[in-house]
């Protein structure tokens, strides 16, 4: 396998932005490519095969290092699992809302703990991760009133100004999304969002799509579309909660300011910046960051050098308010 990997390696163009980055997250991309994520996607059949009347199931474990290092707050809130994790040293005022990723069909795994650790450790933040119900078992519409109530919950210790909503893949688009949700319901927005290669357009439609499934390690479209398509229920997959990208002007406009992070190797990249280009245009303050030959979610593996940058960029953003 590694001189598979080596020989791939080689084969890269220096020259193609969208081929390049550091070594380490070129010889990750190869191992993700050796899996079979991508081909189980390539159609729908995989898809529709195992998820329709499957188990439901159960979240990753939490790491030991979290568990020894942070203080663990488990409870239900209207029925679903919530998990609060603070740190016991080095604690600010902020209180980040993480919202995984996994195509809105898969459950919280290993590498989104490794996140919130990350997340943790730059900040100082606590985090709530809300384990919100997945498609196909539910659709957005069962979803967001559950992600408002956590919201609700998180405002009666924290100022709207200290919170942050952050997530990756299908939990970017609901970090996004989730603020059209909290200003229906009558709450303040939160400060600032932070999104991990976002999922933004569940239709795959953008004609620059193709373009990166080709060279995206991980993703292929038409199991993500029939995915996309069980979490909008049967409503119309372009409605704003559902794509963010495709929100009208005044509802982009409304948005707080927002930093993704995103790689050039993932299919994701072209609606991220069609949302990016929409929301400027509508008045929102939005930068997206791009680091050439990053896959889909890299900050999920924070060893590296493109993770680091990341990282250490959204924390300078986000800064350090102390406790009062």
């Amino acid at each position: 396998m590694i001189e598979r990997i080596r020989r791939s390696l080689q084969r890269y163009s220096p020259g193609d932005p969208r081929t390049e980055g550091s070594l380490s997250v070129r010889v990750a991309s190869r191992l993700i490519a050796l899996t079979p994520t991508k081909d189980r996607h390539r159609t729908t059949d995989w898809v529709e095969g195992t998820y329709p009347g499957r188990q439901y199931p159960e979240a990753a474990a939490m790491p030991r290092s979290l568990t020894t290092l942070h203080s663990i707050q488990e409870r239900l809130v209207d029925g679903v699992r919530t998990i609060t994790v603070r740190p016991r040293k080095g604690a600010t005022r902020l209180h980040i809302i993480y919202t995984h990723g996994g195509v809105y069909i898969n459950e919280l795994s290993r590498p989104h703990w490794w996140i919130v650790a990350e997340l943790i450790r730059r900040t100082g933040a606590t985090v709530t991760v809300p384990l919100y119900r997945l498609a196909p078992e539910s659709t957005y519409r069962e979803v967001f009133p559950y992600l408002t109530s956590v919201y609700r919950e998180v405002l009666l210790t924290s100022d709207a100004d200290d919170v942050v909503l952050a997530g990756d893949s299908a939990g970017g688009g609901l970090a996004i999304a989730q603020c059209w949700a909290f200003t229906g319901a009558g709450l303040p927005m939160p400060s600032r969002i932070i999104a991990f290669s976002p999922w933004l357009d569940v239709t795959g439609t953008n004609p620059d799509v193709p373009r990166y499934e080709k060279i995206d390690p991980m993703l292929s479209v038409p199991g993500a579309v029939r995915a996309g398509s069980w979490w909008a229920g049967g409503d119309d997959p372009r409605t704003p909660l559902v794509s963010p990208a495709c929100a009208p002007a005044d509802m982009l406009g409304s948005l707080p300011p927002i930093r993704i992070y995103q790689g050039t190797r993932d299919v994701c990249m072209p609606d991220a910046v069609v949302f990016r280009d929409r929301a400027l245009e509508a008045g929102a303050d939005v930068v997206l960051r791009e680091y050439p030959g990053a896959f889909h979610v890299f900050p999920g593996l924070p060893w590296l050098p493109e993770s680091r940058a990341a990282y250490a960029d959204l924390a300078d953003w986000l800064g350090r308010p102390a406790l009062p």
